[in-house]
């Protein structure tokens, strides 16, 4: 048997011919500064040691100018709450930093958030070193499976030469239609190799053209030809070139425009008889009538997650022209006539030119007139000041509280919603005028959203105010957080809908078995709850002085919580009325 001869390698400097390598970094310094070439301004997360050689990066840069701002939080659910805001709020991802095991299991339920909704967000997650995998070691999993499933994109990074361009990639996989959560799991032992390969400036996506001419044209041959045409926009609508290109269209064709509770504030104030509601809870609104007349609906940055086509289209032969930068999911009550795929804004000016200012059937059509101003007109009574004789004693009337929110912010204020019932009077009532003004969490209907949301907010549009509405339930999820805001500095105002009940659950128990369930709550002093924490706290009890409460709220420096006593014993008619089948399932 042959073995074979193994050289030894040279000793002798001058008998090595390879070249020198050059002098290398810690893949974790590679990092920050692929997160520096992008424009990440903040990272938020929890420390831990399988991710501290990122953390010990970014301390090192803290003061730089075009460094990212690091931003400890309590729990790393929050933390991606935080980065899924600024997503949502900016365009450009939000990342969270956070270490191996529990660090990262705790992501789930924001990235599944962020992913449904499609806020754009790159996740970092510390390892145990390669060594460890596939063994029981400490804070030892799968963490590329678990993240696959609530992410759009989800890798490991095993070589340190490969991690600038891994998190280039969860960059372009987070703002990649549709957009979402993007996640890269880096080993220990990764981090803290050294390699000469980064990035120093940010890969910039490729844009796309409009919709094909052909397309663009069937679609304004269809809107010519119908009697009640109706756009319903969605979540993908609110970008400000689309935005521009929307308004340009309704002011050619004068077509009536339904909202998604994501879509929220896309219409200004100028275009607002354009306006007939938002939809997306129960099927008895003025925005649910007009697209069961509608015989032509164009849905603009739509996504089902929204609004689920069973819930507007069932059973309905109508015509519909998807308009989206995505092609549809075809599903038995959606499936569109023809779709306009490519860029939402440049599709949008193609059809506007290829209408060429027909006459449309809203301008002549009775029928049609007739039931948009009845809308219109109901629109505007379910958006009244409240029950005038209600009784505060009770709690406050919930109707009241919003009208009493809306008549204490500007236009330029950002409004951020917890889930409950305080989203649906909030979604129903609440008028906003700029887009991404208004924020919803109404692909998963998450709980504790609205405060970490507030937080990151406050710290994107400093000076503007910012007031986040919860439930007392909702708060409770996320108010350990308010130790970050007065820590960071961020100023906003928390209002808490109080009524010692998970009462969106309540009322629906309620219709559907007569009783409710396991929806009771504790009572908790609020306002001293805030105040141990450094925050501001109020309490209101008369309608009278909740205007002047938040005007005081939003002027005091750091965050502010405003416990709000509410009345919710009328929820069942006003929020219910025709519930949906599958609510009641």
């Amino acid at each position: 048997m042959s073995i074979a001869t193994v050289a030894t390698p040279p000793t002798s400097p001058s008998a090595t011919h390879l070249p020198t390598p050059p002098a290398g970094r810690r893949a974790a310094d590679r990092v920050v500064d692929v997160l520096m070439a992008h424009g990440v301004r903040w990272v938020f997360g929890v420390p831990g040691a399988k991710i501290d050689p990122v953390f010990d990066a970014l301390a090192a840069v803290q003061g730089i100018a075009g460094a990212p701002q690091l931003i400890t939080c309590r729990t790393e659910q929050n933390a991606v709450f935080m980065a899924a805001a600024v997503g949502r709020l900016t365009g450009i991802p939000g990342v969270v930093l956070v270490t191996s095991g529990p660090g990262t299991a705790n992501l789930a339920t924001g990235l599944l958030t962020a992913t449904t909704e499609g806020d754009p967000v790159v996740a970092i997650c510390g390892a145990v070193s390669r060594t460890q995998h596939l063994k029981r070691a400490h804070q030892a999993m799968d963490a590329v499976g678990m993240l696959q499933t609530v992410t759009v994109s989800a890798a490991e990074v095993t070589a340190a030469d490969n991690v600038a361009e891994a998190i280039v990639n969860a960059f372009r996989a987070a703002t990649r239609e549709p957009r979402g959560a993007a996640a890269v799991v880096l080993p220990y032992d990764v981090s803290t190799a050294t390699t000469a390969i980064g990035f120093r400036d940010a890969i910039v996506p490729a844009v796309t053209g409009g919709a094909a001419s052909a397309s663009v044209d069937r679609a304004a041959a269809l809107l010519r030809e119908a009697r009640f045409p109706v756009i319903l926009a969605g979540a993908r609508s609110g970008d400000p070139r689309t935005v521009d290109a929307l308004h340009a269209l309704l002011r050619a064709t004068g077509l009536p425009v339904v909202e998604t509770f994501q879509a929220a504030g896309i219409i200004s104030r100028e275009l607002e008889h354009h306006y007939l509601g938002r939809v997306g809870f129960a099927r008895n609104q003025p925005g649910d009538v007009l697209l069961h007349h509608a015989d032509l609906v164009l849905t603009v940055g739509y996504d089902p997650v929204e609004f689920v086509p069973a819930e507007w289209n069932a059973g309905k032969d109508r015509r519909i022209v998807h308009i989206d930068t995505i092609p549809a999911d075809i599903d038995n009550d959606y499936r569109p006539t023809v779709e306009l795929v490519g860029d939402l804004a440049t599709s949008l000016v193609d059809l506007l030119l290829a209408v060429d200012g027909a006459g449309l059937p809203l301008e002549h059509d009775a029928e049609t007139a007739r039931i948009v101003d009845r809308e219109r007109t109901r629109l505007a009574e379910n958006t009244d000041l409240g029950d005038p004789d209600h009784d505060d004693a009770f709690g406050l009337d919930p109707v009241a509280v919003v009208a009493g929110i809306r008549a204490a912010l500007p236009d330029a204020a950002t409004v951020l919603c917890d889930v409950g019932s305080n989203y649906l009077y909030m979604a129903r009532h609440f008028r906003t005028y700029r887009p991404r003004s208004l924020l919803f969490s109404n692909g998963q209907q998450t709980l504790g959203v609205a405060l970490p949301w507030a937080i990151a907010a406050s710290l994107a549009d400093a000076g503007a105010p910012v007031v986040s509405v919860s439930g007392d339930g909702g708060f409770l999820y996320s108010a350990v957080e308010l130790e970050t805001a007065v820590r960071v500095g961020a100023s906003f105002t928390h209002i808490v809908f109080n009524d010692s009940a998970y009462d969106m659950v309540a009322f629906q128990q309620v219709e559907k078995y007569g009783r409710t369930a396991a929806v009771e709550l504790g009572a908790y002093d609020v306002v001293a709850f805030a105040e141990s924490f450094g925050a501001h706290g109020h309490r209101v009890t008369r309608i009278d002085d909740l205007v002047p409460t938040i005007l005081a709220a939003i002027s005091e420096p750091g965050p502010s919580v405003i416990d709000v006593p509410v009345d919710y014993r009328d929820n069942l008619r006003r929020l219910g009325g025709d519930l949906l089948a599958d609510v009641l399932l």
